[in-house]
């Protein structure tokens, strides 16, 4: 996935006008590291090849995510990736992530949410067989570069919460290890070990819902410790997106150890997104600390930047109500700003071999960037990227060729 296998020059993209927008955007292959659209249709019954997001079930998830999702003024604050619109967009793959909300929010004893795991498995396999040939499930960054070559997309299957791997407990803590040597063999390329609450492995970064379980230290417990060894010994990329900063130092710090790379699907910088803004707001607690950063990317990692307007500024309108909107611009230049932030920790020789893309459409964000009403709108934010004279190999790097590189280490 490089410029010699495209046939694309290192060269700014607006200084070559036999550069089209198409071909730059084909030899992209963007990959999405953190695409919620397949959960959605799954709890919600949506056809995902039909993609007319109509509903052939109540589902009280999709309920509390739409009801407590900040809400800009773009529209449409869901329903943002279809089958449809993933092919029209141009999408080369994505990471179609699993998720057990309500055992996330509840974590009984009795209630293995191991199920939603193997759900999420069959209902994504099910939905590349209704591709008729369009879409094929990939197993590791070889089987991506494969379906390029094909001209097929991809969907690739990853767990975000590592509830996900059984109950609580030190009862449950061999079989949970052992759970992820079959979340590996199934294909997926990383565990994300927080969503929204602490757990007996790492303590959660952002809005856990039971602040009272602590982690002394605030970081991985001696449990969490092994869950990342054997994530690198199973071949699963570590992803730090919900994590605390100490859980993040502690993992990372791991990785190091085992000269393996760290992720973030779907994160932001709490520097870069709180600009010159002093009040404090709850949303920088999403993005990433500067520590956190420099953690990750000291693993040769990288970090997905979310395409959430809500969680890329700290702005207010002169009412007191935060901007929860942005335009493709602001994102490119969001971008830019990250990268110079990595650069000035001067730990890495380019800080574009560090930053990927992982959206978060489709899961409990706020609305899409001004000027995308849809993932069929993506090439719009590969337009935005040419505009800003960005050379050939950055687009591609940050679409999908940093991903497959830190993934292909975890998994060779």
């Amino acid at each position: 996935m490089d410029l010699a296998s495209s046939g694309i020059s290192e060269t700014s993209v607006t200084d070559a006008p036999e550069h089209t927008l198409d071909a730059i955007h084909a030899a992209a292959y963007p990959i999405d590291t953190h695409l919620d659209s397949l959960f959605l249709s799954r709890v919600a019954g949506y056809d995902f090849w039909k993609g007319d997001w109509k509903a052939n079930r109540r589902s009280p998830v999709v309920w509390l995510i739409r009801k407590t999702s900040p809400r800009g003024r773009n529209r449409p604050l869901s329903d943002h990736v279809s089958g449809p619109d993933f092919l029209a967009g141009g999408y080369g793959g994505a990471c179609f992530s699993a998720h057990a909300l309500w055992e996330n929010l509840i974590p009984a004893p009795l209630m293995d949410p191991w199920k939603n795991w193997v759900d999420h498995c069959s209902y994504v396999e099910a939905v590349v067989v209704q591709s008729k040939g369009k879409m094929r499930l990939a197993r590791s960054a070889s089987e991506v570069r494969a379906a390029r070559q094909d001209g097929q997309c991809c969907a690739i299957l990853s767990m975000e919460g590592a509830h996900m791997l059984g109950p609580q407990g030190a009862k449950s803590q061999a079989s949970r290890l052992d759970r992820l040597g079959e979340v590996a063999r199934a294909g997926a390329a990383y565990l994300t070990l927080n969503h929204f609450s602490h757990t007996d492995i790492s303590e959660a970064g952002y809005a856990p819902v039971n602040p009272w379980r602590r982690i002394e230290s605030g970081g991985l417990s001696a449990f969490g410790r092994e869950v990342v060894e054997r994530c690198i010994d199973v071949g699963l990329l570590v992803d730090l997106t919900h994590t605390s900063t100490q859980g993040i130092i502690d993992a990372c710090a791991i990785c190091i150890g085992r000269n393996m790379p760290a992720f973030a699907s779907h994160g932001a910088s709490r520097r870069v997104t709180q600009g010159t803004e002093t009040r404090p707001s709850r949303h920088l607690d999403r993005a990433l600390s500067d520590e956190a950063i420099r953690a990750i990317v000291s693993t040769g990692g990288c970090i997905s930047v979310i395409l959430a307007p809500y969680f890329l500024q700290n702005t207010y309108y002169p009412d007191g109500k935060p901007n929860m909107d942005a335009d493709l611009a602001f994102v490119v230049a969001y971008y830019e700003a990250f990268a110079r932030q990595i650069a000035e920790m001067e730990i890495v020789e380019d800080p574009w071999k560090h930053l990927s893309f992982g959206s978060d459409f489709d899961g409990g964000i706020c609305s899409l960037p001004t000027g995308m009403q849809s993932g069929a709108d993506l090439r719009k934010l590969t337009q935005a990227m040419m505009d800003a004279g960005w050379p050939a190999q950055r687009i591609i790097d940050v679409y999908s060729g940093n991903f497959l590189r830190v993934w292909q280490r975890v998994r060779p």
